[in-house]
């Protein structure tokens, strides 16, 4: 079924939570006060309220930069990826991407709607509606793919100091493992706060694990902004923040 790119939520929508997938992978809605939240799956450990969640970790062995081992032709539907034995799940790629990195490639991205397992190492992906290869690319050594599962994907918090994935924002519920939710990525939200945070400061990933700290802190490991400070905060405590993930 087709969604429309937002679609409208009433309040109570952000605290629900099912075992079943009612929405595509990371679908927007939006709340009548114009918040954001995105369909979310939660990742293999019990989720928690309101602190800050990224998506899984992008460094995946034998799922970035591999080489390519079937020819894509242009208007080709289907992209054939060799996982190098780290199977993925049946549909695990949906609203994922498969990237061709090579320069002479022209660095095609191409959205996933979902895939098959096979009895090899090759993972076929389709791809979306209206998505074909654009680009012919040859099996050649320096020809390689990388996979991305979708951010909204087995969301994880952030490991301390140093995020694997974009932060997508904050679930204002319990979501249980490996279940579906809303996470909020714009708008007025609670969240763990690391530090003392003054009104209209920015906000960022901070050291502690799904806690969101000052920006003075910012160091080379730790730069991901994630909105704004609305009161001044207690170290340890949940705060009011402006979610700005997107």
């Amino acid at each position: 079924m087709a969604y429309p790119g937002t679609i409208q939520l009433d309040y109570g929508s952000p605290y629900e939570t099912t075992t079943v997938q009612l929405y595509p992978m990371g679908q927007r809605g939006e709340t009548p006060d114009g918040s954001w939240y995105r369909y979310s799956l939660m990742g293999g450990v019990t989720g928690v309220a309101n602190k800050l969640y990224q998506g899984a970790a992008t460094a995946v062995a034998n799922w970035t930069t591999q080489t390519h081992t079937i020819a894509l032709a242009v208007g080709d539907t289907e992209i054939s990826f060799d996982d190098g034995g780290t199977a993925f799940t049946v549909n695990q790629l949906e609203g994922g991407s498969l990237l061709v990195e090579e320069t002479d490639d022209l660095g095609h991205i191409y959205r996933v709607k979902s895939n098959v397992v096979t009895a090899s190492t090759e993972t076929i992906c389709q791809l979306e509606d209206g998505v074909t290869v654009q680009k012919a690319v040859l099996v050649e050594a320096l020809n390689v793919l990388t996979a991305n599962l979708s951010p909204w994907a087995e969301v994880v918090i952030p490991p301390a100091t140093t995020p694997t994935n974009i932060v997508v924002g904050v679930p204002r519920v319990i979501i249980a493992a490996n279940a579906f939710g809303w996470v909020q990525s714009r708008g007025l939200a609670s969240t763990l706060a690391a530090s003392a945070t003054l009104p209209g400061n920015p906000s960022i990933v901070s050291g502690t694990g799904g806690a969101a700290g000052i920006a003075a802190s910012q160091t080379t490991n730790i730069t991901g902004y994630v909105g704004r400070a609305m009161n001044l905060a207690i170290a340890g405590d949940f705060a009011a923040i402006w979610l700005e993930c997107e």
